[in-house]
């Protein structure tokens, strides 16, 4: 053979390994059925007004169902060939280069998450971790269940080619683009909403009382390990330390009680008092802190205690008027008859 016989020979058996189609003589079967990705599990950590989480598992419940022959062989040669490509093609169940992306078709959820990468699931395999995506959802969210969805892309094995010598044969597989697209319903919570929903006690001027502050846990969740913590400022003075409540449950009420004490120059009225809250979600998540205000009625003082008050008062101010003038005032002499 020539040289440029040889060179030419070099140039095809490069297009041939290059180019699967090139050899498509050799195809004998395709396979019937392929990868088909399902959701196995789904759960999310999302609150009103928070940025949470959905966890997604899935899972590879394609399978090839059989073999579809193209081409009957013909030779010994071939026989073992076409063997070869059909144990190669029964393998073609597997989802090649998984990647997922999460979608809300609610415009008040927003995904932060890019698509994510899952790598590869061969038949009746599924993820050892779930995929987890940021979710933001905005305050107007109400607690219910939101549409999503999921759209898993991949690569699949579309055929298989055999060539060459069976002892030392030529493989060629090719792969196509695969898209799935799974319906989600994404669960979404108010969380843990601990308000002040009562003031117990009453306070008033130069005077430590004990004020009671009833929490309530409006939200959908527990609020776990709750402490308390005033954070007084005037006309307010307080000696009391954190106040540790436990655990507030959804639809719950709990007191926390602490001493509180009112200047004495404080008028009447209305002050505002707030307080750190402290707990940690029942989802475990981290330690969460909030302020929370709480209107507090300073009175007057009443009863007995303002009785007292204005005699007192008057006293003093006579004993002090009569010390600076009691030099002046004489009482009339009383004259006692004489008895005959």
């Amino acid at each position: 053979m020539t040289a440029y016989g040889l060179a030419m020979r070099a140039i095809l058996l490069a297009i041939v390994l290059i180019s699967p189609s090139a050899c498509s003589v050799e195809d004998f079967y395709r396979a019937e059925g392929g990868p088909q990705i399902f959701v196995s599990s789904l759960s999310s950590s999302i609150e009103t007004g928070k940025v949470g989480s959905v966890f997604v598992n899935i899972e590879n419940q394609g399978q090839v169902t059989g073999l579809e022959e193209k081409r009957t062989p013909q030779t010994e040669d071939e026989k073992m060939l076409a063997l070869l490509e059909g144990e190669m093609e029964m393998e073609g169940s597997e989802a090649v280069g998984i990647e997922a992306r999460l979608v809300s078709r609610d415009e008040r959820l927003e995904v932060l998450s890019r698509p994510q990468l899952a790598g590869s699931l061969s038949g009746g395999e599924s993820l050892k971790m779930p995929i987890e995506f940021s979710v933001r959802a905005e305050e107007s969210a109400s607690s219910g269940i939101y549409p999503m969805v999921l759209e898993i892309s991949y690569e699949r094995q579309e055929d298989v080619q055999v060539e060459g010598n069976p002892l030392y044969p030529e493989i060629y597989f090719q792969r196509a683009a695969a898209k799935e697209t799974i319906s989600l319903e994404v669960p979404v919570m108010t969380g843990p909403r601990l308000e002040v929903a009562e003031v117990k006690g009453s306070i008033s001027p130069g005077r430590t009382s004990d004020l009671g502050l009833v929490l309530e846990n409006s939200g959908d969740v527990a609020a776990r390990e709750v402490r308390v913590s005033p954070l007084v400022q005037p006309p307010f003075n307080s000696t009391g330390e954190e106040v540790a409540l436990g655990d507030v449950e959804s639809g719950k009420k709990t007191v926390a009680e602490f001493p509180l004490e009112v200047d004495r120059e404080a008028d009447p009225g209305e002050y505002a008092l707030v307080c750190q809250i402290r707990y940690v979600s029942a989802d475990g998540d981290a330690e969460r802190r909030e302020d929370l205000a709480a209107l507090v009625e300073v009175k007057a003082p009443t009863g007995l205690r303002a009785i007292l008050i204005v005699p007192i008062i008057a006293i003093v101010l006579t004993l002090l008027y009569l010390g600076g003038a009691g030099k002046r005032l004489r009482l009339p002499r009383i004259r006692r008859k004489k008895r005959w």
